[in-house]
């Protein structure tokens, strides 16, 4: 979840070039930041509660800096308790992404042997950690490696940890489980959470595997395994990404240009994709169980799936839900395929999915928007998403090129493929209508209508039922409305109880065996004062309102997922909340 930035070299203000770093990790979910740099063998440090977009900083002129974005887990969000986080003797800064499980022994143990803990941080204890073993560790070129290694074998739970040695001039990371790479620039180098912080400047990346420390100094970057303390040889990487990609352009925030990515992303996808399907199809085929899972939205495009694989190829798959996988793996083993899905490539819940799978000997397939990210090096055979970098914490284009490849897939195993990459092509042509025009307007104008309201419910069926908490999920993450996805026979289970004159229902209408039904539910809901809006091809008699979106075929499905995402931007933008970076919320998910 939180950012880390990092840099070493000859650029006189690294400061100011960490900071900017920091503005490009935003996206990751953060409460306060802080920058160290040194000043005379010691860390001066700006730590600030709040927002960096607009920030300055003036701490002195240096070769050598460490930044964070923190989203708070130990501790409450102060200055104080803002990365980085300081020794006894401001020699050390260290910054920390993760949790640290063993907090309160570590914190009881080095409270009596005398250090003076300013902040309720588990990031802290590492700092002083890492003191005490400096002081121990034998002299040479690598003794702030060693005594962070050391230091870090110390630490239970997944996490990624940096610190500067102000003295020395070094830098020294070391991870298991949140994301750290390396960049390789002309005037130095530089250490990041995300690849995409990097492209400022340079596009030649190294990777930190688990396991693995990196150390480095302005003269050059040495990477280490950490059980065997062995320097090991550096895979470096070629980012593909421009640096426009990462920008927002003409667009009023990341949320408006990545909903209008998706038409291109699709299109692509048709051509682009077909040999990554194929693969997976024949993979699918050869399981004797498949396994889809995934987390919020990935979890509902997984969901969505499962009905897809069912009514295009004739193939029981089983979604679950990433993080409740455990209670399911027993049942695994080598002719098992676990299908993995992740924006990031670097959500906990999956990866421990993945790992538990691995154990038991079941293959693995990764659909990830991001190349090198773990989930992408830890299975057998990846699928990129393509969908380029997504900075917007909701998912959008990403979600729906999770639902294209998946799509394509069941038709590959149908012997379809020509029909499914039409109806693609189709999907996008529609999503660019109800971008612009009438169909917008008439989103806007739901939007005016349903702002006042704290509740809201979403039905549907089939694959539209998780398509309904898909739904959901977009409009309470981004405007805070009180929103609930259900399967449409659920209503008279208890559901109805909530429906008072008046409440805003959408129902997921499509033209399929489900529509029928589908309608009945909206009846039975308009009969109790619920007001009624339609995500349908045509205007229905159910409806106060109808969200149109137009009969493409198989990638319906997909187009219907576009109205949820424009209707939670713009109740968004009518109460004042920023649609990129919802409150307490992060797009990289790295810790339980």
């Amino acid at each position: 979840m939180c950012g880390i930035f990092g840099y070493m070299g000859e650029h006189p203000n690294a400061a100011e070039l960490v900071l900017t770093g920091l503005k490009r990790l935003e996206y990751r979910g953060y409460d306060s930041w802080g920058i160290a740099v040194s000043n005379d063998g010691h860390a001066a440090v700006d730590k600030r509660v709040g927002k960096i977009g607009d920030a300055t900083t003036v701490l002195p002129l240096s070769h050598m800096a460490l930044g964070h974005t923190r989203w708070a887990t130990h501790g409450q969000v102060t200055d104080e308790n803002a990365h980085p986080q300081l020794d006894c003797g401001a020699r050390l800064a260290v910054v920390h992404n993760g949790i640290v499980a063993n907090e309160a022994q570590l914190r009881h143990a080095l409270s009596r042997a005398g250090h003076r803990l300013r902040s309720q941080t588990d990031t802290e204890l590492i700092a002083h950690l890492i003191e005490d073993l400096l002081e121990q560790a034998p002299e040479g070129p690598e003794r702030l490696l060693h005594a962070t290694i050391a230091a870090f074998r110390k630490l239970r739970g997944l996490n990624a940890i940096t610190v500067l040695d102000m003295r020395r001039g070094e830098m020294v990371a070391a991870k298991s489980g949140s994301p750290l790479c390396v960049g390789y620039a002309e005037s130095g180098f530089l250490l990041a959470s995300d690849h995409a912080a990097l492209l400022d400047h340079t596009r030649r990346v190294c990777f930190v595997r688990d396991g693995q420390a990196v150390l480095l100094k302005r003269t050059g970057a040495r990477l280490f395994d950490m059980a065997s303390g062995q320097e090991v040889s550096q895979e470096i990487s070629t980012l593909e990404w421009q640096l426009t990609a990462v920008d927002r352009g003409s667009h009023p925030d990341f949320m408006t240009k990545e909903m209008r990515e998706q038409p291109g992303v699709l299109r692509n996808l048709s051509e682009s994709a077909l040999p990554f399907v194929k693969e997976l199809a024949a993979r699918v085929e050869h399981a004797q169980d498949v396994y889809l899972i995934g987390c919020g939205s990935s979890g509902h495009a997984a969901h969505a799936a499962q009905y897809m694989f069912a009514s295009i190829a004739g193939r029981r798959v089983q979604y679950v839900n990433a993080s409740e996988f455990s209670h399911l793996y027993p049942f695994l083993g080598p002719r098992s395929l676990v299908v993995a899905l992740s924006q990031s490539g670097e959500t906990v819940d999956v990866l421990d999915a993945v790992r538990a799978a691995q154990q038991r000997g079941a293959g693995v397939v990764a659909l990830t928007n991001v190349e090198g990210s773990t989930l992408w090096r830890s299975a057998d055979f990846h699928v990129p998403l393509r969908a380029g970098p997504e900075r917007c914490v909701l998912a959008t284009k990403s979600f729906s090129a999770q639902l294209a490849l998946l799509m394509l897939t069941a038709h590959a195993m149908r012997g379809d493929l020509d029909n499914a990459r039409k109806s693609l092509c189709r999907a996008a042509e529609d999503i660019e209508r109800l971008l612009s025009g009438p169909a917008r307007e008439e989103l806007q104008s739901i939007a005016q209508s349903v702002q006042a309201h704290d509740h809201l419910f979403v039905l549907g069926r089939g694959a539209c039922h998780p398509l309904a908490m898909e739904t959901a999920l977009k409009i309470k993450e981004v405007s805070y409305i009180h929103a609930e996805g259900f399967a449409g026979g659920e209503l008279k289970h208890g559901v109805m109880a909530l429906i008072e004159p008046g409440t805003p229902c959408v129902v997921l209408a499509l033209p399929d065996d489900t529509q029928s039904d589908s309608l009945a539910n909206a009846m039975q809901v308009k009969a109790r004062g619920g007001s009624m809006i339609g995500v349908a091809p045509e205007p229905l008699p159910a409806f106060e309102h109808t969200i149109r979106v137009q009969d493409v075929g198989p990638a319906t499905l997909i187009t219907a997922s576009v109205p949820a995402q424009l209707l939670g931007y713009e109740l968004a933008r009518l109460r004042g909340h920023d649609p990129d970076m919802p409150r307490n919320l992060a797009k990289s998910v790295t810790v339980k």
